[in-house]
């Protein structure tokens, strides 16, 4: 079996600017802070859990700031737990307050202006998100994001729910760490709600023409499917999120995809069974993996799982 991903965890508190510039500088991004109004009281604390190039990092600062920073080498998303956040980038700029959610355009520097925030960062490799746009028909290099906010509140709540999954993957790690295979499938299904969620090329190739629906709308679909593959969602989610109708979301999973919603979701579901199953240490049994993936009936989870693996899922357990 393949060794465990370490979770490296690290709390920092500092009353020292040059301190926190170093800190960020090593972490993310080469910056320049600067406290804007009485320097007296400043305060600024960071707690942060990192794997595989996946980190979320809360981060509080007790003053107005302003910081310029170099364009950023991977992805990053700032999701706004108190104060307000204004950030401007290239031609694009944004705006924040409790409970919205910013990305940072890469390829630009940016400048930064915060009101006593208090935020929750998720950072993403970029590879991870490259790899999301190529599956979407995108080279890399024309990849772009078009936006700094969530296209939609739909697609804001879709990121919080994204950030509550990692925040409980990287927190429920013990000493062992976590599976590469756990954590590979979910920072795939956070670069796919990256992508689902702000906008950008992804969303505007292959275009539509009159009373068609666009592949664009099936791969919404998709990354909402993977991205929540393991809570009670329904086809009237997964089409919400697509931007359909029930009966245009059926009619476009057979025309693209040859399935139907409902058969690609227990399809997503089984894979990460079968995932879990591979990275389970002693005590798991098939039953409570197979529950914690929507399956009820052991007798039918057994004969879908040995159709899909050419195995019983006792014999991936085991091995």
């Amino acid at each position: 079996m393949s060794a465990q991903q370490p979770v490296e965890r690290a709390a920092v508190a500092s009353r020292d600017l040059g301190e926190v510039h170093e800190l960020i500088r090593r972490r993310y991004v080469e910056n320049l802070p600067r406290i804007v109004g009485p320097t007296d009281g400043f305060a600024f604390r960071s707690e942060a859990a990192s794997a595989g190039g996946l980190s979320i990092d809360r981060i509080a600062w007790w003053a107005d700031m302003s910081i310029a920073t170099d364009p950023f080498e991977t992805t990053v998303v700032a999701t706004v737990l108190d104060g307000t956040f204004h950030m401007r980038g290239g031609r694009l700029e944004g705006r924040g307050v409790r409970g919205d959610s910013l990305l940072y355009p890469s390829r630009a520097a940016l400048q930064v202006l915060m009101e006593r925030v208090t935020c929750q960062v998720v950072q993403l490799p970029a590879a991870a998100i490259d790899r999301v746009a190529a599956r979407a028909g995108v080279d890399p290099v024309d990849l772009r994001f078009d936006g700094m906010a969530p296209v939609s509140p739909a697609a804001g709540r879709q990121w919080l729910a994204t950030i509550a999954y990692l925040s409980r993957l990287l927190a429920g790690a013990g000493p062992a760490g976590i599976h590469p295979f756990m954590l590979s499938a979910a920072i795939d299904a956070a670069a796919t709600a990256a992508l689902t969620v702000f906008p950008n090329t992804t969303m505007t190739v292959d275009a539509p023409g009159p009373g068609r629906v666009a592949p664009a709308a099936v791969r919404r679909a998709v990354a909402h499917i993977e991205a929540h593959a393991g809570e009670p969602i329904t086809v009237e989610d997964v089409a919400a999120a697509a931007g359909l109708g029930v009966r245009a979301l059926q009619a476009a999973f057979r025309k693209h995809l040859d399935t139907t919603p409902v058969a690609y979701l227990a399809r997503v579901r089984l894979e990460r069974a079968h995932h879990e199953l591979r990275a389970a240490g002693p005590g798991v049994t098939v039953a409570e993996v197979a529950h914690r993936w929507g399956f009820g009936d052991l007798g039918r989870f057994a004969a879908r799982y040995r159709a899909a693996f050419g195995r019983l899922p006792s014999h991936t357990l085991r091995t």
